[in-house]
């Protein structure tokens, strides 16, 4: 009998390690996505990119008085959590839908870790270059430089209870009116809570 058991106990645990399913592509608009208690998820990062556009956009702060649309530069996303955070996938989410709205353009000749593409400032390097056609070639003094700048930062506390922890994300942008230093907009509240509880057994 305590052979019997022991055999069926261990064909039960190979038949629950062995159990899996193969890779497959899901909605990413959809709710299927994993969800950790440790990491920002991407739907995650969707609802934050969405709530500061929205809010941004909604707020007409980007709305120049002559008429010409502002132009937007990304400053830095300070990483203040305990996890390695890929931040340009807020920002980028973010800058695409201010381009996608109209009201506004973003530069990628300037940001706050250098410029996002370099290329603006290369070609101007080609300036009696010998092998480029000067009357192709783009003049000092054409770029338009930046009149906001988007900043923010990525907080997170962890906490724990016996077999459950618990882990907060907040979520904070401001838009900096580059003319006057001033900040001119804040993006709302953007809360993130995880939780998640142990098994008595098992992993």
């Amino acid at each position: 009998m305590r052979i019997a058991f022991g055999m069926f106990l261990i064909a039960a645990v190979l038949s629950v390690c062995g159990c899996g399913s193969d890779p497959a592509r899901i909605d990413a608009t959809g709710n299927r996505g994993l969800t950790t208690t440790d990491d920002i998820n991407f739907k995650d990062w969707q609802m934050a990119a969405e709530k500061c556009v929205n809010s941004l956009l909604e707020s007409e702060t980007l709305v120049k008085q002559d008429g010409k649309k502002a132009v937007v530069m990304v400053s830095t996303v300070k990483n203040s959590t305990s996890q390695h955070i890929d931040v340009q996938i807020l920002t980028q989410k973010i800058t695409s839908s201010i381009l996608r709205s109209g009201k506004a353009v973003t530069t990628t000749a300037v940001s706050g870790a250098g410029a996002t593409d370099k290329s603006t400032k290369q070609v101007r390097d080609l300036q009696d270059d010998e092998m480029f056609n000067q009357k192709t070639v783009k003049k000092n003094g054409t770029a338009i430089a930046p009149d906001f700048s988007l900043a923010g930062e990525i907080t997170q506390m962890k906490t724990a209870e016996g077999r459950t922890k618990e882990s907060y994300f907040y979520f904070h942008m401001t838009l900096t009116d580059l003319e006057t230093g001033l900040a001119v907009w804040e993006s709302p509240d953007i809360e993130v809570v995880k939780q998640s509880t142990k098994p008595l057994l098992g992993f």
